[in-house]
C-alpha cells in the first residue's frame, strides 16, 4: 500500500512532467479556410502530441441565409413594438439620482492628451520587440494567403491597399516560406479569402519574451497609470 505522502509525490511528478510536455514539445496548428461572399468554409487543426482537435466549417446552405434575413427582421418588429409600449410606463428618474450621476461623472478622471502621448512613447519599442520575438519563435512551414477586397469608395480601397501590403509585407520579412496575393476591387465591395498555413510553435519559447515585455518599465508606468485613471 502506498502512503500519502507516496501519493503525493506521484501525482506531483505526474504534474511536473505534463507542465513540461506542454512548454516543450510542438504544437503544430493547420489552417485551410476559404471565404467567399457570406460563406466560410475549411478547416482548422490543432495536434499535441498524440491529441489533436479539430473544427470544420461547412458552406452554408442557400436558403438559410434567407431564413436567417427574415428571422432578425421578425426580431427586430418584436423589440420596436416592445420598446413602443414600454414608452409609455416609463418612470421618471428622482432628481437626486441624476444629480449623483452627475456628480460622479465629474469627478470620474480620464486619461488627457499628454496621457496617451506618454502611454504611446512607453510601449511603442516594448510592443515592436514583443511583435518581433512572437514572429521569430513561431515556425511557419508553409503558408499562403489569397485576398480579393473592395470598399465603396475607391479611395478607401487604395487606401487599405497600401496598408495590406506593408502588413503583408513585414510577415513575409519574418516568414520567407508565407506568400501572398492581394487583389484590390475599385467597383465592388467585397471580401474574398483564401489562407492555408501549417504553423509549429513551443510554449517555452515565448516565455522570455512576455516576461520582456512585461517587466518593461514602460509597460508597468502605463499599467500604473492605467490602474490610478480607473479604478
Amino acid at each position: 500500500m502506498f502512503t500519502l505522502i507516496q501519493i503525493v509525490q506521484v501525482v506531483a511528478l505526474a504534474i511536473l512532467l505534463l507542465v513540461l510536455l506542454v512548454l516543450f514539445c510542438a504544437i503544430d496548428l493547420i489552417v485551410d479556410l476559404k471565404k467567399k461572399d457570406q460563406d466560410i468554409s475549411g478547416k482548422i487543426l490543432i495536434k499535441w502530441l498524440f491529441l489533436s482537435y479539430s473544427k470544420v466549417f461547412y458552406p452554408a446552405e442557400p436558403g438559410s441565409s434567407v431564413s436567417k434575413k427574415e428571422k432578425v427582421n421578425g426580431e427586430k418588429e418584436e423589440m420596436g413594438n416592445y420598446s413602443h409600449v414600454n414608452a409609455g410606463h416609463g418612470r421618471k428618474e428622482p432628481e437626486e439620482n441624476i444629480t449623483n450621476e452627475a456628480k460622479s461623472t465629474k469627478n470620474k478622471r480620464e486619461l488627457k492628451a499628454k496621457d496617451f502621448i506618454k502611454i504611446y512613447y512607453d510601449i511603442k519599442n516594448p510592443l515592436l520587440r514583443l511583435f518581433k520575438g512572437t514572429m521569430r519563435n513561431l515556425v511557419l512551414r508553409c503558408g499562403r494567403c489569397d485576398v480579393a477586397f473592395g470598399l465603396p469608395d475607391p479611395a478607401d480601397t487604395g487606401m487599405l491597399c497600401s496598408i495590406l501590403f506593408g502588413v503583408f509585407g513585414s510577415l513575409h520579412q519574418y516568414w520567407q516560406n508565407f506568400y501572398y496575393f492581394l487583389e484590390p476591387r475599385f467597383d465592388d465591395k467585397v471580401l474574398d479569402l483564401e489562407l492555408m498555413a501549417d504553423v509549429r510553435m513551443r510554449i517555452y519559447k515565448f516565455i522570455p519574451t512576455f516576461l520582456r515585455f512585461a517587466l518593461d518599465r514602460g509597460v508597468l508606468r502605463t499599467g500604473w497609470l492605467l490602474v490610478r485613471t480607473y479604478r
